[in-house]
């Protein structure tokens, strides 16, 4: 694919991304509830299922955006949300805990499949666009599938939850449709051009930008340890995690075009991703300095600031630092990256969060680390970041 890409295509994958997002958090945030309630599991192995799917997607992602690359992303997009769907449907139908352990591999692999592909399609088909508005465009529809979710969720729920297993599977299937009737196919390279497993890996000049993307997923990633569980003591409940979680949705999906619109036209993304840890590491000191509802919601805000401000430019940079054939196997690469800061960043988050809850001089301390992690992010990207595309990537994003 050469020049200006269909314009209808981005609508497809826009369209994809509402379609599974709805579909993902109508069902993914009742899990938990569903197997400790519903089948009576324990604790641990509800920990174990959730870690299986994670390992399974997070681990598999740059074989998968290798095959990506290979296969097309229409395939890779379409056979990945076939696998979700089935996975999504085993979780909620069965009772059968190896059954539930195939689920959630097969889940696993359905995101591993087609997340990289999905954001390489949208770099091929963002051709002679601002591929960080694209982005941006593509993170707040996600987030309107954040809201509308577990509104959905929550109602099937009420009646029995394999029909909320069902539903969200269904959308997966909706979104099969979508892919496959409305995107267009993206023209791969071959030969000699074609994409070579590991490369992303292997390219010295990449190696920088994965470290970037783990540590900046390191406070990033606190959006689910941290976050809920300062909600969940300010608030007292699990009205008050849904309140946060939906606020800044909401807050996100009403600015993020006019935020990272104004950052890109003032500042190189270095500064922006800068600027956006800054803001990852103040929001989350303000959560737990401020102990009150106003500090809870303004924390919130502040930390979807560094949301908005992080990920679209990121993952702009990495469309191009890729080559034109090797686009899903750069993204594959970034979220083993993005795993590999969640891991470490949850479990220093849970250590420090302890502390935290210890009491004395040690539990106010504690949250000027985050911001410490913040500027020290923020201070060697200001300094050292990436100030636009380097020489040999491939800028106009065509396959």
């Amino acid at each position: 694919m050469r020049g200006v890409a269909p314009r209808h295509a981005l609508w497809v994958l826009y369209a994809d991304t509402l379609t599974m997002a709805v579909g993902f958090y109508m069902l993914v945030p009742l899990l938990a509830y569903h197997f400790l309630e519903n089948l009576g599991l324990a604790v641990a192995v509800v920990g174990m299922l959730a870690a299986i799917r994670g390992a399974a997607q997070n681990g598999t992602q740059p074989i998968a955006g290798w095959i990506a690359d290979r296969i097309g992303y229409r395939t890779a997009i379409s056979g990945g949300v076939l696998i979700r769907a089935s996975g999504f449907a085993v979780l909620g139908l069965t009772e059968s805990l190896p059954i539930l352990v195939a689920g959630s591999i097969l889940a696993g692999l359905g995101g591993a499949l087609f997340h990289p592909a999905s954001y390489a399609a949208y770099a091929a088909f963002s051709a002679g666009r601002d591929q960080t508005r694209v982005y941006a465009t593509r993170e707040l529809y996600s987030n309107v599938g954040f809201v509308l979710g577990p509104m959905i969720g929550g109602l099937l729920a009420g009646l029995e939850f394999r029909w909320v297993a069902l539903g969200s599977a269904t959308l997966f299937l909706v979104a099969f449709v979508i892919t496959v009737v409305g995107l267009p196919p993206v023209s791969l390279a071959h030969g000699k051009e074609r994409a070579k497993i590991g490369a992303a890996l292997r390219d010295r000049r990449f190696v920088p930008m994965l470290a970037m993307v783990g540590t900046v997923w390191m406070l990033s990633g606190q959006l689910y340890l941290v976050v809920p569980v300062r909600a969940a003591a300010v608030l007292d409940g699990s009205f008050g995690v849904g309140l946060v979680y939906t606020s800044a949705a909401v807050f996100m999906v009403a600015t993020m075009l006019p935020l990272t619109g104004f950052a890109s036209r003032h500042l190189p993304p270095g500064r922006v991703i800068a600027l956006g840890g800054l803001s990852l590491g103040a929001g989350i000191a303000v959560m737990g300095l401020w102990d009150s509802v106003v500090g809870l919601v303004a924390g919130a805000l502040v930390f979807t600031v560094g949301q908005m401000l992080t990920q679209p430019t990121v993952n702009s940079l990495i469309s191009q630092f890729a080559e034109p054939h090797s686009i899903a196997t750069y993204f594959g690469a970034a979220g083993l990256a993005r795993a590999i800061g969640g891991i470490v960043g949850n479990l220093a988050g849970g250590a420090l969060y302890t502390i935290a809850g210890g009491g004395g001089a040690l539990s106010t301390a504690v949250w000027f680390v985050f911001v410490g992690v913040g500027l020290a992010v923020a201070t060697l990207l200001w300094t050292r970041g990436p100030g636009g595309a380097p020489p040999s990537a491939a800028t106009s994003g065509t396959q």
